[in-house]
């Protein structure tokens, strides 16, 4: 139900919602298997299966007499039964014999059950079918029709029907029931998008909109279809922006202490890196630091290319805090990237004099009680880890800044969560995966973004070249002369261990094989390994103790090793765009020239091809990104699918993008109108939030 804010007390409004929230099993015929079914396809809550749109329309035509021009056309039309002829041999054949004005017509129907085909064609009965026409030689026919019914009843064959996508398990006529009744139990919602809109993009009220779009009845409304889509990919574009707005109004509301610049530790820090800073750090820093010295929250996306120098400028902002006597905080997806983090920070932790420790959930018992405790007292000025930062045990002393590195397929609720951890601290999250504009817009729209756009100019040039798998000697062979030079070598496959189902390459496989040719000079890492194994395995290799690492895409990221020259990618058509152009990002950060090898199966998608043919003739993420969208979609490259999410449920971002910017500048004058949505016309809008699962920004305005 729906929470109305009026003055200082909140009520409940009337329940509009409440019957959308219910499961399909309300409805006679479907049961818990149904459930499991629709929970697979769409979700199986009335409000999921309103918003699992048509993909196709089926068209008929009434004809009164057999003619050439229906052949192969779905036709509907009356006849009266002639006779019927059962086959009890394998096939079972069943023929009704239709006479039509004159003309005859078989209906055929292949392994039928026989009591319903005697009840249903009785000889002399006038019936209504519908179904595809052919003709064999002089006989016309229409096999296993799509519609059946006696004539005299009310006619039920639609002229314009429309499909769905399906699940196995699930047929066509059970998703259209449940469709039908969901769809009737849809309230009279009241119009929340201004009258000028509407009239201006020619769309109706999102009751019509949702049916006609599921039940067109003209030859209009089916080529309005496209309107009705529009209209309510608008709504779920409104309702994610006014969200986003909402979180971004509110949760700057805490106050916090002003700080100054004071560049002591800074200084000591950029006067002991072997490398300058480029323009773009120093641009985006210089924003950072005023950002962070002011009295409100900041909330912050720092997006960077693969090998921008990202961690440098985190670094420097921590130190910005600690300069003031304040926590820092970095926190990393994996233990692996939070130990890469801790090694590079731990190199100046003398020169600075500071105190950086490193915090996971695998550590020591007795070491991490001490960490936890130094933590709570303030005895440690910087935290790297992993999401062991954000359990309820952790107590800091006065954290100010919290960075979150690669954690872009947190979602904006998530983020929220994760910054009420320390309600006076700054947050900043951190991806060397370049989003699209589009995508920024719609699932970052609470932050303020900075770019690094350029990368240091002594980094080395890397060349991508696609290999087939067949000709893996040649991947052998360039192998040997790089280890001959001293250069490193990593090799990326898609699982840990063989699968009977997927002939694809395994990580522990391919050690195996390259421990045959290289002996000894073979490290593994992959995600199921024990932390102190894959540590151990990555000292190894970053110690040049090993010139192969063969792992899966757990050093997607945060991996540093710059005497690696050379990147493998097994099965490269099963990667998307963004995750190849990360596991490039691990070489060509030393001063020799190295190369990408996409090794691929023959028997690749167009899809696949036009990735591998992206990957070779760029390395601009920015670019990699935009096209990775346009192929795989957004919920792949925010990570919602593989996690069980889904990104929309009808805004496709490709073709919707002039809406998305249209909501964005709507829900943000909305928004300054009225931030808490009080009143009709905020009523209107909450009832809009709750339909597309935004309901956590109303709870937002109610936790104030």
């Amino acid at each position: 139900m729906i929470i109305i804010y009026v003055g200082a007390k909140y009520i409940m409004s009337l329940k509009l919602l409440d019957e959308l929230y219910n499961k399909i099993d309300k409805l006679n015929g479907f049961g818990p298997k149904n459930i499991l079914l629709f929970d697979k396809l769409c979700g199986s809550r009335l409000l999921d299966i309103i918003f699992h749109l048509p993909n196709s329309i089926i068209k008929r035509i009434k004809i009164n007499s057999l003619k050439d021009e229906y052949i192969y056309k779905r036709i509907i039309i009356n006849g009266k039964v002639k006779s019927t002829w059962f086959s009890y041999k394998k096939p079972k054949i069943s023929i009704v014999t239709l006479e039509v004005n004159d003309q005859i017509l078989e209906i055929i129907y292949f392994n039928v059950n026989r009591n319903w085909f005697l009840n249903n064609f009785i000889k002399d009965n006038e019936i209504t079918i519908s179904g595809e026409l052919i003709r064999k030689g002089k006989k016309w026919q229409v096999i296993h029709p799509d519609y059946i019914q006696i004539k005299k009843l009310e006619e039920i064959i639609p002229i314009y029907e429309t499909t769905y996508p399906l699940t196995s398990g699930l047929s066509h006529k059970k998703i259209k029931a449940a469709v039908k009744y969901s769809i009737s139990e849809i309230p009279g919602f009241s119009e929340w998008i201004n009258s000028e809109l509407l009239k201006d993009k020619n769309w109706q009220s999102f009751n019509k909109s949702l049916l006609k779009l599921h039940f067109p009845k003209t030859l209009e409304e089916v080529e309005n279809a496209h309107l009705y889509k529009e209209r309510l990919a608008y709504d779920e574009a409104l309702s994610r922006q006014l969200a986003l707005n909402l979180i971004r109004k509110h949760k700057h509301k805490t106050e916090q202490k002003t700080l100054i610049n004071i560049n002591t530790l800074k200084d000591k820090l950029i006067n002991n890196l072997p490398f300058k800073l480029t323009d773009d750090q120093q641009d985006v820093l210089k924003t950072i630091y005023e950002d962070i010295n002011l009295n409100k929250r900041m909330y912050r996306l720092l997006q960077g290319d693969v090998g921008s120098g990202k961690t440098i400028v985190a670094f420097l902002s921590i130190l910005h805090v600690v300069e003031h006597g304040f926590q820092g905080a970095l926190m990393a997806p994996t233990e692996i990237l939070a130990y890469q983090h801790y090694l590079f920070f731990k190199k100046y932790e003398n020169i600075i004099g500071i105190r950086i420790a490193l915090l996971t959930s695998k550590m020591q018992k007795n070491i991490k009680i001490n960490m936890i405790d130094d933590i709570n007292n303030g005895k440690i000025n910087i935290i790297i880890g992993t999401h062991a930062l954000i359990q309820s045990n952790i107590k800091f002393k006065n954290l100010r800044l919290a960075i979150i590195d690669e954690q872009h397929r947190f979602g904006v609720y998530q983020r929220l969560e994760l910054s009420k951890k320390s309600p006076n601290t700054d947050f900043m999250v951190m991806t060397a995966t370049p989003i699209p504009r589009t995508l920024v817009l719609t699932d970052y729209g609470d932050m303020d973004i900075s770019i690094i756009h350029s990368k240091p100019i002594n980094r080395a040039k890397i060349e991508t070249i696609s290999v087939s798998i067949p000709r893996m000697n040649e991947v052998i062979k360039a192998i040997s002369r790089a280890i001959k030079n001293n250069e490193q070598i990593f090799w990326v496959c898609p699982l840990v261990k063989d699968s009977e189902k997927l002939d694809l390459a395994a990580a522990e496989t391919r050690q195996k094989y390259l421990h045959n040719i290289f002996p000894n000079n073979v490290a593994i890492v992959h995600g199921q390994m024990d932390s102190r194994d894959k540590e151990n395995s990555l000292l190894q290799f970053s110690k040049n103790e090993k010139k192969i690492l063969v792992s899966t895409t757990v050093i997607e990221v945060g991996i540093d090793i710059p005497n690696a020259t050379i990147m493998i990618i097994e099965h490269a058509e099963r990667f998307g765009l963004a995750q190849l152009h990360q596991l490039r990002g691990r070489i060509g950060r030393g001063t020799k020239n190295s190369v990408c090898i996409l090794l691929y199966d023959q028997k690749i998608g167009e899809i696949a091809r036009e990735r591998l043919t992206v990957m070779r003739e760029t390395n601009n993420g920015f670019l990699i990104s935009e096209k990775d969208l346009k192929l795989r979609g957004a919920g792949e490259i925010l990570g919602t699918r593989q996690s069980g999410g889904q990104m929309f449920k009808i805004l496709d971002i490709n073709i919707h993008e002039n809406l998305i910017k249209i909501a964005n500048k709507n829900s943000k004058m909305i928004i300054n109108e009225n931030p808490n949505l009080i009143g009709i016309e905020g009523e209107k809008l909450k009832q809009l939030l709750y339909l597309f699962g935004q309901d956590k920004a109303v709870k937002l305005i109610k936790s104030g």
